[in-house]
């Protein structure tokens, strides 16, 4: 194995892919990379395609798949795991993408509503980072964010986020709104089902990218894929869903900066900042 250029992630060489896969390595695109994954498409001599993902902490894919039984769900096979590390084989799925289909809002809508309703059929002790499904888990994450957005500035870190854009943040965590929001109905949440994540086989569909599933509130699931499409998805759920969606991508940056990719600081500033302002 040898390690990302850029990134702290751990990577097979083409012989190990080779022997795992019974078939020599001849083509290994990346398709996505950042410092928390890197997404190649294997193809081997015999021309079986399949997916490599190398990935780092805070993932808990591995254990996501391992547990889960559904087919919305592509194969999957862990071929390595450490600590901080990990790397799959997952099922290349050849079909479109959900975002690159250019439907009617009422078709994304139906779709949306389809997938999530599949996904509360997932069988087996599903492994979530994180719990939202009531008002009193969401105070407690948002408490500890806030807190860490407190530091944050305080020791001069983040420039961007100004006393005021804290202030909004704490009365959006705190409003009716989303508390409303997170004390909806809870259960298993993708978070983050962009439309780049559902495939679309006629009238099947698959889910990919498990790495941060959660536990929360549907409708949640539902903004973002409005979102990730170009759609308004305040026509479609409450303000609340919307704001929470805003407030765990605020979050999540905090976590980035104070845990996970403390270089990436100025970029999360800037984007905590930005967010502040849709709040």
């Amino acid at each position: 194995m040898h390690r990302h250029p850029y990134f702290d992630l751990m990577l097979h060489e083409d012989d190990e892919l080779s022997a795992l896969l019974g078939s020599r390595v001849v083509e290994r695109p990346t398709l996505h990379e950042w410092p928390l994954s890197c997404v190649q498409r294997v193809t081997t001599a015999d021309d079986t395609r399949i997916i490599y993902k190398a990935q780092a902490a805070p993932t808990i894919e591995p254990e996501f798949y391992a547990a889960a039984r559904s087919p919305l769900l592509p194969w999957a096979r862990t071929i390595y795991r450490a600590e901080q590390h990990a790397c799959m084989l997952i099922e290349f799925i050849d079909a479109p993408r959900l975002a690159d289909l250019r439907l009617p809002a009422a078709d994304v809508v139906r779709i949306g509503r389809a997938v999530i309703e599949e996904m509360t059929r997932i069988e087996g002790q599903l492994p979530t980072v994180l719990n939202i499904g009531s008002s009193v888990a969401w105070c407690a994450v948002a408490e500890s964010m806030l807190g860490a957005l407190h530091r944050l500035v305080g020791a001069g870190r983040f420039t961007a986020v100004v006393a005021g854009a804290l202030r909004g943040i704490e009365r959006a965590a705190a409003s009716e709104s989303v508390l409303d929001a997170v004390s909806a109905p809870a259960g298993l949440i993708h978070s983050d089902l962009g439309g780049e994540n559902v495939f679309v086989l006629e009238e099947r569909y698959r889910v990919i990218d498990w790495q941060y599933p959660k536990r929360g509130p549907a409708d949640l699931d539902l903004a973002i894929l409005l979102e990730s499409i170009g759609l308004d998805p305040r026509d479609y759920v409450d303000t609340g869903f919307v704001r929470l969606m805003v407030l765990l991508r605020i979050v999540w940056l905090t976590e980035c900066a104070n845990r996970w990719f403390t270089p990436g600081v100025e970029s999360y500033d800037r984007q905590i900042a930005q967010l502040s302002a849709q709040l």
